[in-house]
């Protein structure tokens, strides 16, 4: 969609064309999906492909009863509790951190059921490698981290801003990480029982690669977040601390760049009222741990009226409308493919948009909650009941067509 990290207007994507139309477009991307790439782009020279593993495992037992069969035999015999093992894809951002805790968990029954059988090459080279099981924990525990970061960004109520703190805290984690070559306990353990078996120069080998995986990771992210420090100046919208003038000044500068009239006069005074609410709201717990959006509901509700808010609402209209990843749109997209079926191809736009609008707006709502609302509502209630919504679209823009025509002549 972007074209890469430079967003190149001369290449052949989505962005490059719709600002051809010569409209002030922002591109926000997906930072989830820059998270997962992070991953891929760090491990891919790691002498073992953890992600393949996965997933020749998993189809190596996926349709084969027998096999998993007797792999709960051998669960039996090395004291472990049989889970079914889990594949990873990497469209799917949150799936590569329980692939590997579940291979984790069924390590020392696989590697003695696989050593008994004829398994693809792939997966008996790799538990016939002594470092595998290291790489294993290894990665488990940076995937920790990443698993925990995306979570977080997919929120669906999340701000820009925040998502962009989310993936400067990836950025420290990694830095200090590398900077003092962490490797957790338990790989620690492992590579010295490895180094006392005489694997000396397979550890050593190992500990670079370490290293290396820090490295990529970091200037991969670092690249990645570039286009997303202009949303840098709203950083004071949080509301986490109190804000100031020369905070909100270089915000205030950018939208009138996007064309949006502010009066930088009345914004100066407003924004004095602002931090005397931060100021009243400074040791309540639970305005701290609200969203953005949320705390900035309650400003408003706060406000006498609207000249002491104007041009701050005028700011946060501008910043809430900035989409903070695409993981609202993918959720879209999966409830319109259980929709819209090779059984239900015929579903017109108008009610596709319907039926995705309920099940959206209404997916957390309980059945009982959802009739108790109907039942107060008469008059959706009598719209439900009538014959109206059996007319179909092309029938009701020919009745307004023939409307506007009478009221013509």
């Amino acid at each position: 969609m972007f074209g890469g990290f430079k967003r190149n207007e001369e290449g052949n994507n989505v962005f490059a064309n719709l600002k051809m139309l010569e409209k002030s477009l922002i591109g926000v991307g997906c930072p989830a999906h820059i998270l997962n790439n992070c991953v891929h782009h760090g491990a891919e020279r790691m002498d073992i492909d953890i992600e393949n593993i996965i997933n020749k495992i998993y189809q190596h037992f996926h349709i084969y009863t027998v096999r998993s069969e007797k792999l709960k035999e051998y669960c039996g015999f090395a004291e472990v509790e049989y889970r079914k093992l889990l594949s990873h894809s990497k469209s799917r951002w949150l799936s590569l951190f329980p692939g590997i805790t579940r291979l984790i968990e069924m390590f020392p029954a696989l590697k003695s059921f696989l050593s008994q059988e004829q398994p693809p090459t792939v997966i008996k080279k790799f538990f016939e490698n002594e470092m595998s099981e290291i790489y294993l924990w290894h990665m488990h525990s940076l995937m920790a981290v990443f698993h925990t970061h995306v979570q977080t960004i997919e929120k669906e109520s999340n701000s820009v801003v925040e998502v962009l703190t989310n993936l400067e805290s990836v950025c420290k984690v990694l830095a200090q990480r590398k900077n003092q070559h962490f490797m957790s306990l338990k790989v620690k353990g492992l590579i010295t029982q490895k180094r006392t078996e005489g694997k000396e120069e397979e550890c050593n080998r190992f500990c670079v690669e370490v290293v290396n995986l820090y490295n990529r990771c970091s200037e991969y992210l670092a690249k990645w977040m570039k286009p997303l420090e202009e949303f840098s100046c709203f950083k004071w919208m949080v509301l986490s601390e109190m804000p100031s003038w020369t905070d909100v000044e270089p915000c205030v500068v950018y939208l009138i760049d996007k064309g949006i009239e502010l009066d930088d006069v009345k914004c100066f005074d407003q924004v004095c009222n602002l931090r005397q609410f931060v100021e009243r709201n400074k040791n309540d717990e639970d305005f701290s741990k609200l969203p953005a959006h949320k705390k900035w509901t309650r400003y408003f509700e706060a406000s006498k009226n609207i000249e002491c808010h104007s041009e701050l609402l005028r700011i946060a209209q501008f910043f809430f409308a900035v989409t903070s990843h695409n993981a609202n749109v993918e959720r879209v997209f999966s409830l319109m493919q259980s929709q819209r079926t090779k059984e239900r191809n015929k579903l017109s736009v108008d009610t596709m948009k319907g039926i995705l609008t309920v099940q959206y707006n209404y997916r957390e709502t309980s059945c009982i909650d959802f009739l108790n609302f109907l039942k107060s509502n008469k008059e959706l209630l009598k719209n439900i009941r009538s014959t109206e919504k059996y007319v179909s679209a092309h029938q009701a823009t020919h009745a307004v067509v023939e409307e506007e025509l009478e009221d013509t002549n």
